[in-house]
């Protein structure tokens, strides 16, 4: 033993924040949980908000979108908004879809995650696979549902903000 008298011999590496392998795990709580969440809704509203900027499709519910609609009904062509002239109501809309979108999966994903107290690709293929009902039923449903879906995920946002900023 080449250890000086007097020290003590290292740590095995079974550190409880990490995995079998010695990567970091992020299924100990659900506070991981929910920042994994709310970084992901930040990452995809930014993602969102680019798009808003260059979408060729109008708002759900502005007068351009109903004009589409009455259009399409009648058998004509898309025409779709020219870059960068798009209303900046389109914006926000575009960053609550994209940020909820991958909110969603980040939260099923890493609340499997969570549940089996295991880091792989099935949790990942299981938030994907939620995405599904999630866009058919909720985002892709009717342009009303769509429109109450993103008012209750930006209140959520600024209550969320508020709460941050005035009672935490």
């Amino acid at each position: 033993s080449n250890q000086p008298p007097n020290t003590k011999p290292p740590r095995p590496a079974n550190n409880k924040m990490t995995d079998q392998g010695g990567f970091l795990t992020s299924y100990k709580s659900t506070k991981t949980v929910y920042a994994e969440t709310v970084y992901q809704f930040i990452h995809g509203s930014v993602y969102g908000a680019i798009w808003g900027l260059v979408t060729p499709f109008p708002t759900p519910g502005t007068e351009a979108a109903k004009a589409a609609n009455t259009a399409a009904f009648r058998g004509e062509a898309f025409r779709p908004i020219p870059l960068f002239s798009s209303p900046l109501s389109t914006i926000p809309a575009n960053a609550i879809f994209f940020g909820s979108i991958l909110a969603f999966q980040r939260f099923t994903s890493k609340s499997v995650e969570l549940i089996r107290r295991r880091e792989d690709i099935y949790n990942d293929l299981t938030g994907f696979a939620a995405l599904w009902p999630y866009y058919h039923y909720v985002l892709n449903h009717s342009e009303r549902r769509l429109i109450l879906h993103n008012r209750v995920v930006g209140g959520s946002v600024l209550f969320g903000m508020f709460y941050a900023t005035f009672l935490a």
